[in-house]
């Protein structure tokens, strides 16, 4: 599974060199045992040299999760914590001739924390 998480619906390269993440999540055998991994690649457009500029990070342990569930909930973290940084804008290859990709607009749900804090405000006005 692979998506590329950008702040505008439109992207584009820009001079000033839009930031955008790649988050990938797969199977691979290390030391001989079968586990799953997630990767965050960040990306920005480099104007000078012409070419996308990429900084790959791992974000599972060297072993990778043993599990898909595991890979699976760390995965959907960082898609959230990217989105509430503002990275709302996902898009997913499709490899099928007739499509490009397909487009999902991140929703984030409202903490319980913020809440709280808006209940309390609301109490202490009313």
């Amino acid at each position: 599974m692979t998506e590329t998480l950008y702040k505008t619906k439109m992207p584009k390269h820009a001079a000033w060199g839009q930031e955008f993440f790649e988050l990938t999540m797969g199977e691979q055998t290390v030391d001989g045992q079968l586990g799953y991994f997630v990767r965050e690649t960040q990306c920005w457009w480099d104007g000078m040299a012409n070419r996308t500029v990429r900084v790959q990070y791992t974000l599972s342990p060297r072993e990778g999760f043993v599990t898909i569930e595991e890979a699976h909930a760390r995965y959907h973290l960082q898609r959230i914590n990217r989105a509430r940084r503002g990275f709302v804008h996902s898009f997913t290859p499709r490899y099928e001739s007739t499509r490009k990709h397909k487009y999902v607009l991140i929703e984030i749900a409202r903490q319980p924390a913020q809440e709280s804090d808006t209940i309390q405000k609301a109490e202490t006005q009313g």
